[in-house]
């Protein structure tokens, strides 16, 4: 049963990426107001399953503050990732920001550094070397590769400042943070997309709406699934087939849905990545 999740999960995250750059692929303003309305579907999804009441101490607010602001940083340079570049390679990149919470665990919670991590990281390495610009019919941009990376830095430090929650207050209150860090992160989205877009929100509502609302609620949904399998099994284990699996799916559906094309080497490059991922999470 976690083995049957963990393939809905991986389905539901590239379905969400899929509505992303489907989206994105077709209009070329109303960014700020897509992703604002992810946040707010994501977030009505959180605030709908809760089944355990809603509690929020005063405690728990710069941590919710805290994620909010690295989540609408992540959510919004994610969306102009997918528009500038290759949806498998922004995958793969963005998998890489699990070394913020590897990183953290090891240098502030001295957790020991295994040959399973050692031999990943390496491999992640080697992995963005194979991955580099040249081929990829030539979409590689400069503005792929800055939104790609801080991106990665935006999900890398959420997953710090998560973790951070979770041992402050042992696991309690995990879906009032996110509830609270969606709602903050919408609100500010829709903010910045009124300056940016305002003359143009009619028409962002009307076309973003159905692919933004698709978005939000596979977004809570994958939450919800997460929390589910890691009390099944261990989340070492659903994080390495999580990873190793949504790269692999990522890049068939770069190749049959979005006609993207790769050099032999990105091919391998990719391939690497997965294992290194899998590598990272035991």
């Amino acid at each position: 049963m976690a083995y049957l999740l963990i393939v809905v999960n991986v389905l539901a995250g590239l379905a969400e990426g899929i509505f992303i750059k489907k989206y994105n692929s077709k209009h070329m303003y109303g960014g700020f107001v897509f992703t604002a309305i992810v946040s707010l579907f994501a977030m009505v999804f959180c605030v709908i399953g809760d089944t355990g009441g809603f509690t929020v101490p005063a405690e728990l607010l710069p941590y919710a503050m805290g994620s909010g602001l690295l989540y609408c940083l992540a959510s919004i340079l994610t969306y102009f990732a997918l528009a500038y570049g290759s949806f498998a390679l922004s995958m793969l990149v963005l998998s890489y920001s699990i070394v913020f919470s590897i990183g953290y665990g090891v240098i502030f919670l001295h957790e020991p550094v295994t040959t399973y991590s050692a031999v990943g990281f390496v491999l992640l390495v080697v992995s963005l070397y194979l991955t580099r610009k040249d081929g990829l019919s030539g979409k590689f941009s400069v503005k792929w590769l800055v939104c790609i990376l801080l991106s990665v830095v935006g999900s890398g430090m959420y997953s710090v400042v998560t973790r951070m929650q979770q041992i402050r207050f042992d696991g309690a209150y995990d879906n009032e943070c996110l509830a609270i860090g969606l709602g903050l992160s919408a609100a500010l989205l829709f903010v910045f997309g009124i300056f940016t877009d305002g003359k143009y929100m009619r028409e962002i509502l009307r076309y973003a709406v159905p692919y933004a609302m698709g978005a939000g609620l596979i977004n809570g949904l994958r939450n919800v699934i997460s929390l589910f399998v890691c009390t099944m099994i261990p989340i070492s284990v659903s994080s390495a087939t999580t990873s190793g699996m949504k790269i692999v799916v990522s890049f068939f559906v770069s190749y049959l849905m979005f006609k993207e094309t790769f050099l032999k080497r990105q091919i391998a490059g990719v391939a690497i990545g997965a294992v290194a991922l899998v590598l990272l999470n035991i």
